[in-house]
């Protein structure tokens, strides 16, 4: 059975590649802080406070909504871009579908809990988007551009947010 969990160092400096790049697509990257590959593996991709959004009384329901709509796409992003980048980048095959139904179950358990999303709402949104990270982990330049990232924080093991913004720079004219 596939499994979520890391192989070596390797396939872990896949997976946040992954994610540091499936940030930059969902315009995220304002609320990465860092990452660092000997962390916990659930901790391995820093985010800045603003992504752990608590509610504020000065913001209305919807603005508040919204906030929680945007995390949650992006965290399920990140999740795919990490499994898309380790299969279809590192090792260079699909990802089974024995693992693409397990993210599925994830993204259902997190929307119908973070959002109070309906089960079409998710089926849409996790359909949608992982057509398109599999287009984006499919392209030749972005898997270039991978294989440089992951190789570099494997080097370095910690890259900041800067750092992880410069070495990435070149995803923006693909």
């Amino acid at each position: 059975m596939e499994t979520l969990k890391y192989k070596d160092d390797t396939d872990r400096s896949y997976g946040a590649t992954g994610m540091a790049i499936g940030l930059l697509i969902f315009d995220g990257e304002d609320m990465l802080a860092s990452i660092n590959i000997d962390g916990d593996p659930n901790d391995m991709v820093v985010m800045s406070p603003d992504f752990y959004f608590a509610g504020n009384p000065g913001v209305s329901a919807k603005t508040a909504w919204n906030q929680m709509l945007k995390n949650y796409n992006l965290g399920i992003g990140m999740l795919m871009s990490n499994l898309l980048c380790r299969h279809l980048v590192s090792a260079r095959q699909a990802l089974p579908a024995a693992l693409r139904e397990r993210l599925h179950s994830i993204a259902v358990e997190e929307g119908r809990d973070a959002c109070s999303l309906e089960d079409d709402e998710i089926d849409r949104l996790f359909e949608k988007n992982m057509s398109y990270l599999t287009k984006v982990f499919s392209h030749r330049g972005v898997q270039s551009i991978a294989h440089d990232f992951a190789a570099e924080l494997l080097s370095r093991r910690t890259l900041s947010r800067l750092d992880v913004l410069e070495q990435l720079e070149a995803l923006r004219v693909l």
